[in-house]
């Protein structure tokens, strides 16, 4: 039972002191597990919700109405989620470089660790700790909420995930409900939003199909959606 309890106990102090950055270099998020995390996210990524939009259908909270946000999944957003940056032989940051970053990921040459930096602000091992459960955001999600303004260092408009896995989404200019992902985080989606509102269902399909979503990757416990009083724009988007 002694033993049994000292086993926890270093697991417990392991993934505390993972989460705790020294100048951007995390102690225990060495550039190597930095890269393969990025790697094997990178082709997850690239199976699951590269160039594919998700629509999160969401009871409102406050006024009691159905709505929802769509979230667009591009290569050029990959890299912002990991947290870290590419830089070349010399060291030096190579900026606007998010696709071939992506493409490095998944293919032939694959990204070194001579060619990443973690950012000084702390936050990339955070965000690489966020980047596996993001892969099964669709199973994961299931609140939704304006975002509170809670962490100075997070710019978000809407946040949609669980009680331990959060998903910081900002909104395209000139988009009515349409978003892209900001920030994976391990946290309470509801230490983050204003209005903790339960998803009802999730459709994806690909950003070129201009036709309905069909695609259901999920629906709430006891809720069946075509029995939901849906606004026009959800139900002309979606075929059930």
């Amino acid at each position: 039972m002694l033993r049994h309890k000292l086993s926890l106990f270093k697991f417990l102090i392991y993934n505390i002191v993972t989460l705790i950055d020294v100048k951007g270099e995390n102690m225990r998020f060495t550039k190597e597990q930095a890269v393969d995390t990025i790697i094997r996210c990178g082709k997850e990524y690239k199976e699951k919700l590269n160039n594919t939009k998700i629509l999160v259908i969401y009871r409102d909270r406050e006024i009691n109405e159905t709505d929802a946000i769509e979230i667009l999944f591009r290569p050029s957003n990959f890299q912002h989620l990991t947290g870290v940056m590419l830089v070349d032989r010399n060291g030096k940051i190579k900026q606007g470089r998010s696709i071939e970053f992506y493409k490095r990921c998944i293919s032939n040459p694959f990204i070194t660790k001579e060619e990443i930096l973690f950012k000084d602000d702390g936050t990339t091992p955070l965000k690489l700790s966020a980047l596996p459960a993001l892969m099964d955001l669709t199973k994961i999600t299931k609140i939704c909420g304006n975002y509170n303004n809670s962490k100075k260092d997070l710019v978000a408009d809407a946040i949609v995930g669980g009680v331990s896995f959060a998903l910081a989404v900002s909104k395209y200019e000139n988009s009515s409900n349409e978003y892209f992902p900001r920030s994976a985080l391990l946290e309470d989606i509801r230490n983050l939003v204003d209005n903790a509102s339960q998803v009802l269902a999730i459709f994806q399909k690909p950003i070129a199909d201009k036709g309905k979503y069909k695609m259901i990757r999920y629906v709430a416990k006891g809720v069946t959606i075509s029995n939901v009083e849906l606004p026009s724009k959800i139900r002309d988007a979606i075929e059930l």
